[in-house]
């Protein structure tokens, strides 16, 4: 079973990043900047070190991923609080999200092709399922759903279901 699961997950990160070559952004965007917009993106006016507990950056890798996306146009810092600086996501990093959520589920697709609508309904909810069965604390929850199309599962993400403490 392991190797099985382990295979299927590598294919799927290899569909995952051949299809960020298909944004057709300039310089090309990796799969740990689209984790980091599309965690600003909903949770608008959050701080770096906010971000840096779900990227899995250090402090410095973290300044540094915020300053090449700021410097791409694709995010913005505001003061907010004393010394505290927002993050925010531009229209442009809106526009490029669109674009990867289309193609994140194209890779996902292409991924189950061998599955009928109703084997890949029978995964989906397994899925879900181990995910709701994790114990996790609110950070871990949000790295999990990096990539996520956060509006699609609401109300009922199993991810969100599995958060024991914020």
């Amino acid at each position: 079973m392991g190797n099985v699961w382990a295979a299927h997950v590598a294919d799927g990160n290899d569909l995952l990043a051949a299809g960020l070559e298909d944004l057709g952004t300039a310089p090309p965007l990796g799969l740990r900047e689209i984790e980091a917009l599309t965690l600003v993106e909903t949770h608008s006016g959050c701080s770096s070190e906010w971000l840096r507990k779900r990227v899995g950056l250090s402090q410095s890798g973290t300044v540094r991923l915020v300053d090449r996306l700021v410097s791409l146009g694709l995010l913005r810092r505001t003061r907010s609080q004393g010394r505290e600086v927002a993050l925010t996501a531009t229209p442009q990093a809106r526009r490029i999200l669109r674009r990867w959520s289309t193609t994140r589920d194209e890779a996902m697709t292409t991924a189950l092709a061998a599955l009928s609508v109703a084997e890949r309904k029978t995964l989906t909810d397994l899925l879900a399922k181990a995910l709701l069965g994790g114990e996790r604390v609110r950070s871990a929850a949000d790295r999990t759903c990096r990539t996520c199309d956060w509006a699609a599962c609401e109300p009922s993400c199993p991810v969100d279901g599995s958060v024991t403490e914020e």
